[in-house]
C-alpha cells in the first residue's frame, strides 16, 4: 500500500518514510495522485498522522488516495487537499471531470453486456418501445388522450426539455399503438424528449377506449382497443416531404380506415373519431427554425388543418386524400407556438381550446420515473441519491435528459442490485455531464460562433440575484436582447444540447450548476467579474427605462453615458436590443441637451450684445447732450 510508514528511533521520535512510488504509467488516476502528492510537498510534506487530525480523516484513508490504484471518494479528496492548504474548489472540479472520465471508460466496457437491458435510454429518445420504462406522466397523458378524443387538432407545447416528445412517443404513440407490452406505463420518463428524432413512421395502434389498468401503467394498450393507424413525423426543412411519405406509410391513400369509421357511425357511435388515425407531427419549431420557405410552411399548416377537418385534397396538393380526416397532434416548443399561431390564423382557430401545455413534472412524478424502471429491471435505488436526484431536478427547468443520461451512467456503476449515490458521485454527477457536453459543443463551433457563445453563456451565468426565500436565483433572460443576426441558429444548437432552455421569449441555462461545472465558463465570469457588474446595471438601466414607457429622465448623461459608450464599443459590455435602444436615446438626449445649452448660450450672448449697445448709445447720448450744453 502507498503510505508513508514511520518507525521509532532509538530516541523514541517518530521518523516517516518515503512513499511507495507511483506505479509506471500517464493514466488520469496517476496524475491526479501525483499532483496530490505534489500538493502535499508545498505543504512541507506533514506525516499523514498530522493530515488525519487537520482533515478529520484517517490517516491510511488519505494515503491511499495519494497512492493512484483506484479513485478515492470526493470527501476523501476534499479533505486531503484542505488539510495541505490546497483550493478546495478548483479539485472539486478536478474529481469530478476524472470520476467521469473513469466512469466513461468503464461504461464503455459494459455496454455490450448491458445492450437491451438498461432500465434508462441515456441521452437517447424514448420512442413508443420503450413505453415498458417510461413512467411518471400518465395523468398529463390521460389529458393528452382525453382532449384527442374530443378534438381533431391538439397543440401540445411546453418549454425545450419538458418532456414533450417523450409524451408523446412513449406515452400516447404506446397507448394507440398497443405498444405497452405487458407493463409500459406511458409516463414522463426522466429523458423527456432528448437526442435525435426519426423521420415520417407509423404504426397500427389502438384507440383510447377502456379503463387503464393502473398496475400496467399509461401508456399500455387498453383492453378492447380498436386498431388506427398512427404516423409520427418531424418537419425538417422540408416539411411537405415528411407529411407526404408519412400520409403515404399512413395508408390514407387507400383508405384503409374508411370501414372501421363507417361502421362506428352507422352504429350510431358518437365517438367515431376514435377510429380516425393519428398524425403527430414532433418538434413543430423546426417549421420555423429550419424551414427557411415562409409558402412551404403556410402549406404544410393549411394541410394539417384539411386532414383535421376532412377537408384535405390529393396528396400532391395541400392536404391528404380525398375527404379522409385524421386526429392531428402538433408538438411544438412554447417559444415557437405563439409564433405559429399568429402566422397562421386557420391554425389558430382549429386548436383553440386544444392547446395542452406541458410543466416540468411533479416530485411524485419524479420519484416514479426513477425508481419504476430500476424495479422493473430488478434493481433498487438508495434513498440518499432519491433524493439528491429529485431535489437537483425538481428546481431546473430542462433536466430532465441530464437526469436520464445521469441514470444510466449510475446503473451501469451499480452496487450489485443497488444504484447508490457513491455510484452517481463517480459518474461525475450532472456537474461531470455538464462540463463534457458543454465543452464539446463549444470545440466544434467555428470562430465567430465561438465570441457568440461567450457573449451568451456570460450573460446567462452571471451571478445570480437573491429570490424568494432567501435562495439565489440566475433570472431568465429576454431573446431580444440577443439581436445577433447569428445568435438565433447558436441558440438551437444549444437546446439540442440541452444546455439552454427556450421558453416563449425568454432564454435561461437547463442546470444552475453549468457556471461551476464548467471551467470555461467560470473562467469568463471570473475574468469579467466587474464588466458583470456593469452590463447588469446597464441592463437594469435599460428595462426600467422602458418600462417607464422611455422616460427621458432616466436616460445616462453626462460622464456616466461617455464611460459606458466606451466600453461598448471596446467590446466589454454587450448591447442587446434594449440597451442599444437605451443608448441611441440617451445619445440624442445628450445631442438635444447640447443644442439646447448652445441655443441658450447664444441667446444670452445676444442679450449681452444688445444690452452693451444699448449702453453704449445711450452713453453717447449723454456725451452729445453735454457738447450742446
Amino acid at each position: 500500500m502507498d503510505r508513508k510508514v514511520t518507525t521509532s528511533t532509538e530516541k523514541g521520535a517518530a521518523v516517516p518514510r518515503r512513499e511507495s512510488p507511483l506505479d509506471q504509467g500517464d493514466g488520469p488516476l496517476l496524475r491526479f495522485a501525483g499532483d496530490l502528492r505534489a500538493l502535499r510537498e508545498r505543504a512541507g510534506t506533514p506525516p499523514y498522522r498530522q493530515l488525519a487530525l487537520r482533515a478529520h480523516c484517517s490517516a491510511a484513508s488519505l494515503s491511499v488516495a495519494a497512492g493512484g490504484r483506484r479513485l478515492p471518494s470526493l470527501a476523501v479528496t476534499l479533505a486531503y487537499v484542505q488539510a495541505c492548504g490546497g483550493d478546495v474548489r478548483e479539485w472539486q472540479h478536478r474529481w469530478q471531470l476524472l470520476a467521469a472520465e473513469l466512469a466513461a471508460d468503464t461504461a464503455a466496457r459494459r455496454r455490450a453486456q448491458d445492450a437491451g437491458c438498461a432500465p434508462y435510454p441515456g441521452a437517447a429518445a424514448y420512442e413508443a418501445a420503450d413505453a415498458e420504462r417510461f413512467y411518471g406522466r400518465e395523468a398529463v397523458l390521460d389529458r393528452l388522450v382525453g382532449l384527442l378524443g374530443e378534438r381533431s387538432l391538439v397543440m401540445v407545447t411546453g418549454p425545450s426539455g419538458v418532456g414533450k416528445s417523450s409524451l408523446v412517443r412513449a406515452g400516447l404513440l404506446a397507448r394507440m399503438g398497443g405498444l405497452g407490452g405487458s407493463g409500459g406505463p406511458g409516463g414522463a420518463g426522466p429523458n423527456a424528449g432528448a437526442g435525435p428524432r426519426s423521420g415520417a413512421g407509423a404504426r397500427t395502434g389502438a384507440g383510447p377506449r377502456g379503463a387503464r389498468d393502473p398496475r400496467r401503467g399509461a401508456g399500455a394498450a387498453r383492453p378492447g382497443a380498436r386498431a388506427v393507424p398512427v404516423a409520427l413525423l418531424t418537419p425538417g426543412e422540408r416539411p411537405m416531404e415528411a407529411y407526404a411519405l408519412a400520409l403515404a406509410r399512413l395508408g390514407q391513400r387507400a383508405g384503409e380506415t374508411r370501414g372501421v369509421r363507417a361502421g362506428l357511425q352507422a352504429a350510431g357511435c358518437e365517438r367515431a373519431r376514435a377510429a380516425d388515425p393519428v398524425l403527430v407531427v414532433d418538434q413543430g419549431e423546426e417549421l420555423r427554425t429550419r424551414c427557411r420557405d415562409a409558402r412551404e410552411r403556410a402549406r404544410f399548416l393549411d394541410a394539417l388543418v384539411a386532414a383535421a377537418e376532412g377537408t384535405g385534397r390529393k396528396a400532391g396538393g395541400a392536404g391528404g386524400a380525398d375527404g379522409l380526416r385524421c386526429r392531428v397532434v402538433l408538438v411544438v416548443r412554447s417559444d415557437q407556438g405563439d409564433a405559429l399561431r399568429a402566422e397562421h390564423p386557420a391554425l389558430a382557430e382549429a386548436c383553440r381550446g386544444a392547446v395542452l401545455t406541458v410543466g416540468a413534472p411533479a416530485p411524485d412524478e419524479l420519484r416514479r420515473a426513477i425508481t419504476e424502471p430500476a424495479l422493473r429491471a430488478g434493481c433498487t435505488v438508495e434513498g440518499a441519491l432519491l433524493a439528491v436526484l429529485i431535489s437537483a431536478v425538481a428546481q431546473q427547468p430542462g433536466a430532465l435528459p441530464l437526469l436520464s443520461a445521469a441514470l444510466l451512467e449510475t446503473w451501469r456503476r451499480r452496487s450489485g442490485n443497488a444504484l447508490t449515490l457513491a455510484g452517481f458521485q463517480a459518474t461525475g454527477g450532472f456537474e461531470g455531464a455538464l462540463a463534457r457536453t458543454a465543452e464539446a459543443l463549444f470545440d466544434g463551433l467555428g470562430a465567430a460562433d465561438r465570441e457568440r457563445a461567450r457573449a451568451v453563456f456570460v450573460r446567462l451565468g452571471g451571478e445570480p440575484a437573491p429570490g424568494a426565500g432567501g435562495d439565489s436565483v440566475r433570472k431568465p433572460v429576454r431573446r431580444g436582447e440577443f439581436d445577433d443576426p447569428g445568435v438565433p441558429a447558436l441558440l438551437e444548437r444549444l437546446v439540442r444540447a440541452r444546455l439552454v432552455v427556450l421558453d416563449r421569449d425568454t432564454v435561461e441555462l437547463s442546470h444552475h450548476a453549468l457556471p461551476q461545472a464548467w471551467p470555461r465558463l467560470r473562467d469568463w465570469l471570473a475574468e469579467g467579474r466587474e464588466a458583470l457588474g456593469e452590463q447588469r446595471r446597464l441592463t437594469a438601466a435599460a428595462r426600467s427605462w422602458a418600462a417607464a414607457d422611455k422616460d427621458p429622465e432616466l436616460l445616462y448623461r453626462g460622464a456616466r453615458l461617455d464611460h459606458v459608450r466606451r466600453r461598448v464599443a471596446a467590446g466589454e459590455l454587450a448591447s442587446g436590443g434594449v440597451e442599444r435602444a437605451f443608448l441611441s436615446a440617451a445619445v440624442r438626449a445628450a445631442a438635444d441637451d447640447r443644442r439646447r445649452v448652445r441655443r441658450q448660450s447664444l441667446a444670452l450672448a445676444g442679450l449681452a450684445a444688445a444690452g452693451g449697445a444699448l449702453l453704449t448709445l445711450a452713453g453717447g447720448h449723454r456725451i452729445r447732450r453735454g457738447w450742446r450744453d
